[in-house]
This record gives structure tokens, sequence and C-alpha cells, in this order.
């Protein structure tokens, strides 16, 4: 589980952006309908929580063309990044990752990584020993949105990691804060997705 959150943390820290915050366009401005209730643990695999999506939800929403922009804070610095996809197939995506200045403009080397729908399902996969999940209403920097937020203790590394999954937002998790010893050490939000 430890080996699993240290990659969402990594993923999260590639993964800042910056643009202006614009709401994606499913939001419109109202909240959305409650998120029907449903199981806690995985049906095949009860010793882990449910995961926000399948590997067919976020295959659907990922399409070439979605950029998401970033934001990642620590109490040493700010760094921004965009997430653009630029190829899709049915067994997976190609992703390029950019550090970006506060206007947009990437700063070094982009990369582009790619990764199987399972892969990315699988990043929100949690041990239902040390994790729970709860539905939820936020207001985000892509507006109020409906989800779930799980909370992961790592007693080992003394952190607990909260990640917020919008329901119309199949894929990475909204907002991200990880804490060690009551002190925040990490903060991710989507600011932009379009």
């Amino acid at each position: 589980m430890r080996n699993r959150l240290v990659f969402v943390v990594l993923i999260a820290g590639l993964t800042i952006g910056g643009c202006r915050p614009s709401a994606p366009e499913k939001a419109g401005g109202e909240p959305e309908a409650a998120p029907a209730a449903g199981p806690v643990l995985d049906a095949h695999d009860p010793t882990i929580l449910r995961r926000p999506f399948t590997a067919e939800e976020i295959r659907a929403e990922w399409a070439p063309g979605l950029t998401l922009t970033m934001r990642r804070t620590t109490p040493d610095a700010e760094v921004l990044a965009r997430w653009t996809v630029v190829a899709a197939d049915t067994e997976g995506v190609d992703i390029e990752y950019a550090t970006v200045d506060a206007g947009g403009q990437v700063v070094g080397e982009p990369r582009v990584e790619r990764s199987s729908w399972v892969e990315l399902r699988d990043h929100a996969t949690f041990s239902a020993a040390h994790a729970t999940s709860e539905e939820t209403v936020r207001d985000t920097a892509l507006g109020m949105l409906n989800g779930w937020v799980y909370t992961v203790r790592d007693d080992e590394a003394g952190t607990v990691t909260e990640l917020f999954f919008a329901r119309s937002l199949p894929g990475a998790p909204v907002e991200m804060r990880m804490t060690r010893d009551g002190a925040v050490v990490m903060e991710l939000s989507q600011i932009a997705r379009r």
C-alpha cells in the first residue's frame, strides 16, 4: 500500500500545471446531482475499497486534446504543470507532462508517458485496512462537484492523504492533501480542465 500511495504522490507531483482557473464544461456552475450510493468495498476484491472509476470510464473521458492544469504546493514551493492527452487507443493513453509558468508557457522539456487504462484505474486502489471513503460535495477550483473523498493512512510514514475524485470527471483526483503528524506537506489541485 505504501508503494501505491508513494506512486500516487509522485504522479501528483508530476502533474502540476498553471493556467487561469476555468470550470470544466460539465460543471455548469450548478452542483451536480448527489452521487448514487454504492458499495464501499470492491465487488471483486473485498480487501480494497471500491475504486472511483472503471478503466472504461477513464477511457471514455481521456480523449486526445484533454488538458488538465495542476497546482502542487509544498511548504517550500508551488509548481504548475499541464497534462495533455496526445494519443489514445483501446489499450491506453499517451500523456504529455509539462511544467509551466504562471502564464502557461512551458518551462523545460515536456515528456510523454504511456499508461494503460487499467494502470490509470489502479492508481486509486486503496487497502480497506488503511483507508476509508465517503461521498461528499466540494467547492473546488473547477466549481461545486460531487464525488468521493478517500482518506489513506500510512502509519509507518506518519502520513494521512486525502484524495477527492469528482464523479463527473473520471481520472486523476481533483484535489489531494497529504499531512504528516498534522502538518500539511503537500497539496495538489486541478485548477483547469478542458
